[in-house]
Formats: structure tokens, C-alpha cells, sequence
């Protein structure tokens, strides 16, 4: 039976934080909503620069972090070291945690988002090396 146990523990921080994510979306959609039936031009464009941006924050968490999380469970349950999946299951929450906060509109926030984002694809390459190797090395020992 496979045993996804340190993975469940990210999926299900990760899962609050899309909760938290999508909390956000929606506060920034009724804020553009009623922005824009004020009649402020300048209020309303701020509103909805502040809704594309959420909806992109949503938008690649859901790109990146659902496939992510599958490989880093399949790593698990072939058997990788309890270490490598923490430290990679940590790595993925530190990088949509820097890629959300990144994503603010303050001097300097573009570096944090570029790591965040830098972060995340070399954890999905990581985690995808090693269910390759999980697969092929039996293959070759056979």
C-alpha cells in the first residue's frame, strides 16, 4: 500500500493557502464590482489591476502546485528518503508563499515573486528527476 504521509501534510498546507488565495480573488472581484459601478475611473483601473493580479496568483498556483504535489507523493511512495520529500514538499510552500507576497504592489516585491516562481520550477524538476529514476533504475538492475 502506498503511503503518501509527508506528502499529505503539504497538500493540505498548500490547500489552506489556495483557500486563503481565492478568499482574496473573490474580496478583490466585489471591490472591482463596486469600484467600477462608482463611477471613480481611477478607482476602478486600481481595482481591477488588483483583480488580474489576484486571479493570476490563483491562476499559477493551480498550474504548478497540483502536478507537483502528485510527483513529490509518487516519490514518496516509491520510496524516495523522508528528508528529500520534506525538503522538497518545504521548498514548494517557502516558493507559492514568496511568488504570493512577490506579487504585491511594493518596491522590490518583483524579486521575491521571480524567486518564488524560480523556486517552484526547480522543485517540479526535482521531483520529476526523481520518479524518472524511480522508474528506470529498477528497469536497469533487472
Amino acid at each position: 500500500m502506498a503511503s503518501f504521509h509527508i506528502t499529505s501534510l503539504y497538500a493540505g498546507l498548500l490547500g489552506l493557502f489556495l483557500v486563503v488565495l481565492s478568499f482574496n480573488m473573490t474580496k478583490s472581484w466585489i471591490k472591482a464590482a463596486s469600484q467600477g459601478v462608482s463611477g471613480d475611473p481611477a478607482r476602478a483601473s486600481s481595482a481591477a489591476q488588483a483583480l488580474r493580479r489576484a486571479e493570476a496568483l490563483v491562476g499559477s498556483f493551480t498550474d504548478y502546485v497540483p502536478l507537483t504535489l502528485l510527483l513529490i507523493g509518487l516519490a514518496e511512495s516509491g520510496g524516495a528518503p523522508a528528508a528529500v520529500i520534506h525538503g522538497l514538499g518545504a521548498a514548494l510552500v517557502a516558493a507559492r508563499l514568496m511568488h504570493a507576497f512577490g506579487s504585491n504592489f511594493i518596491h522590490g516585491a518583483d524579486a521575491l515573486r521571480f524567486l518564488g516562481a524560480q523556486l517552484t520550477y526547480l522543485v517540479l524538476t526535482i521531483a520529476s528527476f526523481i520518479c524518472l529514476c524511480l522508474y528506470w533504475v529498477p528497469m536497469l538492475t533487472h
